[in-house]
């Protein structure tokens, strides 16, 4: 039997294909790709945390919601006594068996969006069915002032948690568990390379293996296996049934002919004797447009008046420190390729194109940083003194909110990208990116702003459009929150 994990395993992709030439799973050597270690965290770490931390969010949330009825009694004809919030202290303790249910804890290989859905779903039910229980059951013992007032924060702040324990986790090394890749090596190289880099899936690579010898291969088409641990160690497998693994997930051996495919919102179909995949096209449903249409209208109206009167006040200071408009417009590509003008406060002098050509000339250095993001970080177009602060806060974006009213745009999409910019994607990015309205934020402006090169700018824009739901949205939005008020990547 070989030996599958030391008693601190790492993973090493550079040391693939070395050892014995019989051997089925290789062990790993000290060095992980970035030069560090990647150990395994002890089993039921993350499960705890996460567990202690939604009992505690839980029973605060309760904890609030009495305060606030007590404070607002005086608006109530019905006093609120111990027996109106006791059980609903008892109830909430009950939540962390759904989350438990639904696969959360700790909840390795599923993304954010995944994650988000399942937890704001799971709380809303849970809390819909304590009114419904008291209801019918209890005949209105329970306060439902307190317990609409928790059920409403919980909505919010467990997702939240969640989130920030995840980070925390992983920052600390307590999240994830190993996994095996099997399959050829230039895949199991690329995905062991992908899980390494996405450490927030939970799947830490600590040993890859070829596909099984003897026999046929497990699957047809299959180019890859990921195998979860469960146990110490394996003989060499003639088949994936001999794999003494609870879990197995396989990663189909797409041709590069086909490019990216859509990863979320697809279900297993049983097709007799063959094994398909069914994908949801949801923005292709006329109600998932309609419903994206209603919610960017409504928060971008609300968001319009309260950004006035910053709008406002950067206007008139770029006004007195460079002459010319304080509003820049500039025609983009919209949905279906219809052009239209998109707002913004001016963050750059008015003869930036001479400057730019000016400065690629005369630096390599610069010619390729440019050539490599369609970004500088010391870009000598921008107004001083007010022009990068408003771009690293994205303040100059605001007037795109009166765009997204008009239907020009929404507030979560592929970024509207100038000509120069747009005609250096792939012509099927381009055709990806007039199915959707342009947003005002994106996946790309959360995943590393201005430090994203043109490759990976595409690549996520490409995603957003294959794999949108409001879930994505959502999860969108509350990244963007987190990367304006930190201001990083983006100059």
């Amino acid at each position: 039997m070989t030996r599958l994990l030391p008693k601190t395993p790492v993973f090493d992709p550079l040391a693939a294909g070395q050892g014995r030439a019989d051997a089925s799973v290789r062990e790993r050597s000290p060095a992980a790709p970035d030069g560090m270690a990647t150990r395994v965290p002890r089993r039921g770490v993350a499960a705890a945390v996460l567990v202690l931390g939604d009992l505690v969010l839980l029973e605060a949330t309760v904890l609030l919601g009495i305060l606030v009825r007590l404070h607002a009694a005086h608006w109530f004809a019905i006093d609120v006594r111990p027996g109106n919030f006791a059980g609903v202290a008892v109830a909430v303790v009950f939540l962390p068996l759904a989350y438990a249910l639904a696969g959360l804890y700790p909840g390795y290989g599923q993304t954010g969006v995944e994650r988000l859905r399942k937890r704001v779903t799971v709380t809303a039910l849970c809390f819909g069915a304590m009114i419904l229980f008291d209801r019918l059951a209890l005949d209105g013992l329970w306060s439902r002032g307190i317990l609409l007032m928790a059920g409403a924060v919980a909505v919010v702040a467990i997702p939240l948690w969640d989130a920030v324990a995840q980070h925390l986790l992983i920052r600390w090394g307590g999240w994830g568990e190993g996994v095996v890749v099997f399959g050829p090596e230039d895949r199991r190289r690329a995905l062991a390379d992908t899980l390494t880099r996405h450490r927030e899936l939970g799947w830490i690579p600590v040993a890859w293996a070829e596909r099984p010898s003897s026999g046929e291969p497990p699957v047809p088409g299959v180019g890859l296996a990921l195998v979860a641990l469960s146990g110490p160690g394996i003989v060499p497998p003639s088949s994936a049934d001999d794999l003494p693994y609870r879990r197995v997930v396989i990663v189909p051996d797409i041709g590069p002919e086909m490019g990216d495919v859509q990863s979320l919102w697809i279900s297993v179909r049983d097709l007799g004797a063959e094994l398909g995949l069914e994908m949801r096209r949801n923005l292709l449903d006329p109600v998932n447009q309609a419903v994206k249409r209603a919610l960017d209208v409504v928060f971008a109206a609300g968001a319009l008046v309260l950004a006035a009167p910053v709008i406002a006040v950067c206007a008139a200071v770029v006004a007195v420190v460079s002459p010319g408009p304080f509003f820049y417009v500039q025609i983009r590509t919209g949905l279906h390729g219809r052009p239209f003008r998109m707002w913004k406060l001016r963050t750059m002098v008015p003869d930036a194109a001479r400057r730019l050509d000016r400065v690629i000339a005369q630096s390599d250095e610069v010619r390729a940083e440019w050539e490599r993001s369609m970004k500088l970080r010391n870009d000598p177009r921008v107004v001083p003194v007010v022009g990068g602060f408003m771009r690293r806060f994205s303040i100059d974006e605001l007037p795109q909110l009166w765009n997204v009213l008009c239907g020009e745009m929404s507030l979560v999409g592929p970024r509207p990208l100038p000509n120069y910019h747009l005609v250096r994607l792939e012509p099927c990015a381009q055709r990806m990116r007039r199915r959707v309205r342009p947003g005002i934020t994106g996946l790309w402006q959360v995943s590393g702003r201005s430090t994203t090169s043109l490759s990976e700018q595409q690549r996520l824009d490409t995603y957003y459009v294959r794999n949108w739901s409001l879930w994505l949205d959502i999860h969108i939005l509350c990244r963007t929150l987190l990367v304006v008020v930190t201001g990083r990547g983006a100059w």
